[in-house]
């Protein structure tokens, strides 16, 4: 009995790196990995090209935005639970 608990003992599993990429979702890595390269490689005068850069400056303000308003409300409701 003390013997198999010494060998279970023993044995350490290693911890492995995880990547921030991952094969689960709608878009697998395959796809990501092209998206990517297209991205990088367009001209700055095509179509695709100032369509993107119209689309990340519009989501940008958007996300701004969003995150204005969540920490103002956040912000007042704070102050109204310690006035209240």
């Amino acid at each position: 009995m003390e013997l198999e608990l010494a060998q279970d003992l023993g044995t350490i599993k290693q911890r492995t790196k995880r990547s921030h990429f991952t094969k689960r979702g709608l878009l697998n890595s395959n796809y990501k990995r092209v998206v990517k390269y297209n991205f990088k490689k367009a001209k700055r005068r095509s179509i695709f090209a100032v369509r993107q850069r119209a689309k990340a400056l519009k989501i940008s303000r958007e996300s701004l935005r969003v995150s204005m308003v969540l920490k103002v409300a956040v912000f007042v409701s704070v102050a109204l639970l310690i006035l209240f």
